[in-house]
């Protein structure tokens, strides 16, 4: 009896194998060898994806022709050097800050105004030591019969608490003046636009295309087409050197290797590589701007502290209310000179040669590139020929709160000295 069960249960088994054995074996034969090496090997082993495709953030659109053109609605908005008006400069900033100092980032900013109510307390703390010192120096010249260093100090007193009280409106008048100023050039712009000036029939590119002659686009690349400049100059590289090269560094780089290899003939690769360099000269006037403002906004937090020094003996405050207005006037109006720069520099350069016979056209892409560049690196170095460069300005900067903090503690000495 057991044996039959044991027969009667290996049959069973042995039908289940025969009928679903072909099968398996079919569906075995129908593999291909790689893919049961993978089967056979397993899961691949855990690592990052390749890269994908992708490139810069570019404001251009396409246009009429299928290519990419700047959108005039986006580039117009620029902070750099987007449209600006010639007389409306109160309003909200945002855009133009090339050609205007706004309101809205410096005096009117809330937490400006703020700071320098704090900053114009203690200008009249800073003052009272002196007031007193002032007064023992009335008391004893009552005994003596001399007041002439009392009425110094009585003279020094009386302006330095002015100069605190108008500090304010002393600024924004500055500003203001600055910002006529700059409304002049850009009214001077509008009239006397960049020439047109053509190389083998070809103009040269002061302004992009579709855009009014006073537009300085050409030359300062606004912000938003950044990214659509190294995505061109991404072209001058062979695929294999971004994927490969480039990739191996900078794992993600590899995903630019479809901008890559583009590059048809030396003319396009000057063409795209004058971009390149213009998009470097338009980020350093960028920087120049940027921080001109951190500075403006500085001495004006700084101007009711460097005008109490005013009230203190000795000649300490005279040279902190020095430097705090050479430093001031310096950083405010240094965007005047770089404005003009901007506007006259392609009015007076000479005419260019038209180049004869040239297949490759390596001639006249050169001088096509070379004015908007030769324009803008002069922009860019006027502060450093004008000895205001952004080191020069920091270093005032600093040797102005360096004269304030020293005055501060002579004040601090003088009270202890009236006290007693």
């Amino acid at each position: 009896m057991k044996h039959k069960r044991l027969y009667f249960i290996g049959l069973g088994a042995f039908a289940l194998v025969s009928l679903f054995l072909p099968a398996s074996v079919a569906s075995a034969a129908k593999m291909s060898p790689s893919i049961m090496a993978r089967q056979l090997a397993g899961p691949p082993p855990p690592g990052p994806p390749p890269p994908a495709d992708w490139s810069f953030p570019c404001s251009d659109i396409p246009g009429p022709t299928g290519s990419l053109q700047p959108s005039e609605q986006v580039i117009s908005q620029d902070w750099l050097s987007g449209d600006v008006a010639v007389v409306n400069v109160d309003g909200p900033a945002g855009r133009g800050h090339l050609f205007y100092t706004y309101i809205q980032d410096t005096e009117g900013l809330p937490q400006i105004r703020t700071l320098f109510g704090v900053m114009e307390g203690l200008a009249f703390l800073l003052i009272v030591p002196s007031v007193m010192l002032l007064g023992y120096q009335l008391m004893v010249g009552a005994s003596t019969f001399r007041y002439a260093g009392a009425l110094e100090g009585l003279s020094n007193v009386g302006l330095g608490i002015v100069a605190v009280g108008v500090s304010f409106q002393l600024v924004h008048l500055l500003i203001q003046l600055e910002n006529r100023s700059a409304a002049g050039i850009i009214a001077l712009h509008g009239g006397h636009p960049f020439p047109r000036i053509t190389i083998n029939g070809t103009p040269i590119p002061y302004s992009l295309a579709g855009e009014p002659a006073t537009s300085y686009r050409g030359i300062v690349i606004p912000m938003s087409r950044w990214g659509c400049t190294i995505n061109d100059f991404m072209g001058i590289f062979s695929q294999s050197f971004v994927a490969s090269t480039l990739g191996s560094v900078i794992p993600f780089i590899g995903g630019l290797a479809h901008l890559a290899g583009l590059v048809t003939n030396i003319s396009d690769l000057i063409h795209r590589s004058g971009e390149m360099v213009l998009t470097i000269l338009s980020f350093l006037l960028w920087v120049q701007m940027f921080v001109r403002i951190v500075l403006i906004n500085f001495y004006l937090l700084m101007a009711p502290l460097a005008f109490g020094c005013w009230a203190l003996p000795g000649g300490v405050g005279q040279r902190v209310v020095r430097l705090w207005c050479k430093g001031f006037l310096t950083v405010l109006f240094v965007q005047i000179a770089q404005d003009f720069v901007l506007t006259t520099l392609p009015l007076l350069l000479p005419t260019l040669p038209q180049v004869g016979p040239d297949g490759a056209g390596i001639w006249q892409a050169f001088l096509l590139a070379f004015p908007p560049i030769l324009t803008l690196w002069v922009t860019v170095v006027t502060p450093r020929l004008l000895d205001a460069s952004l080191g020069k300005a920091l270093g005032t900067a600093g040797a102005m709160a360096e004269g304030v903090s020293v005055a501060i503690r002579k004040a601090v000495s003088q009270r202890g000295e009236a006290g007693r």
